[in-house]
Parts: structure tokens; sequence; C-alpha cells
């Protein structure tokens, strides 16, 4: 027997922990029904509009997280719901109808009072936050502005 016994011990924890690490193998990472479908060529991962809901994208920081990004905009649509239709869609398995289809402050059908803040409307509001989607400077859309001929004054 050594005259130094923990030593000795700590040397063969070490030694069994060099041996586990060499034993474990190294998993092939998710493989989702579009990238097993693609059997030409090496494993490749087609990205799609669902992998920002898996959970290997949202773990960690929540400041990269895509979930976390609309958080707050999920749970304000949740609030300008119905009850009966967030019930619905949860227990039917349907998509999130009625959503803001009662005003803020007014009581919906089973007499519950909507509070909930309505943002800004981007398509139509030039002065919403973040800008206005898909207007650019000096370009005018046609699905706004009646057309030349209905434009009084207008001669060809």
């Amino acid at each position: 027997m050594s005259d130094r016994p923990l030593d000795r011990i700590r040397a063969d924890a070490r030694a069994a922990d060099r041996r586990l690490k060499h034993q474990r193998r190294r998993t092939a990472g998710y493989t989702d029904c579009i990238d097993r479908l693609d059997t030409i060529g090496p494993a490749y991962h087609h990205a799609g509009p669902f992998d920002a809901a898996l959970a290997s994208r949202n773990a960690g920081n929540p400041r990269y997280s895509p979930l976390a990004a609309v958080h707050d905009s999920n749970m304000e649509a949740i609030r300008a719901t119905p009850r009966e239709n967030l019930i619905d869609a949860l227990s039917r398995h349907v998509p999130l109808q009625g959503t803001a289809s009662v005003p803020p402050g007014a009581r919906d059908m089973s007499g519950n009072l909507m509070d909930y803040a309505e943002g800004a409307d981007l398509m139509r509001e030039p002065d919403a936050a973040g800008g206005a989607y898909k207007r650019w400077a000096g370009i005018v859309s046609l699905s706004c502005c009646p057309p030349l001929s209905l434009v009084q004054g207008h001669r060809r």
C-alpha cells in the first residue's frame, strides 16, 4: 500500500476520466424530414421556417433567441384574442382566429374586458415605429392611388 493513498485515488480517478472521454461517441445532429429526403451528396441541413422553433436555437442566451424576439408581440396578440378563440385553438389544434376582433377596452362575448394595446399598422401608417412597411422615398404604390384617368384635370 502507498504511503499517500489520497494521491493514488486521485490518479485512478483521472485515469478513469480519460478512458470515458475516449469511449464517448458524438451523435449526429437533428435531421428533419426534408434533410432525410435529400440523398444526393453529403449530409446538408436545409434551413426552413420552423428552424426558429427548435430548442437548440432557443437555448442559452435569450438575446439571440428567435422566439424571444417575438415574445412581447405574441403575448399582446394573446391578450387581444377572446378566450373562446384561445381555447378553440388549443383544444382543437386549429389556427388562432379572432385576434383584435374586439376593440381594446370593450367586452367580448363572455363579458371579459379586452385589455391590450393596439399596435401600429405598419401597412398604412407612415410614422410607425421601425418605419413604414415597404415604403421607399419617391416610389408611389399603385394600390393606394387612383388611376390617372380618374384624376381630375388629367389629359392625355
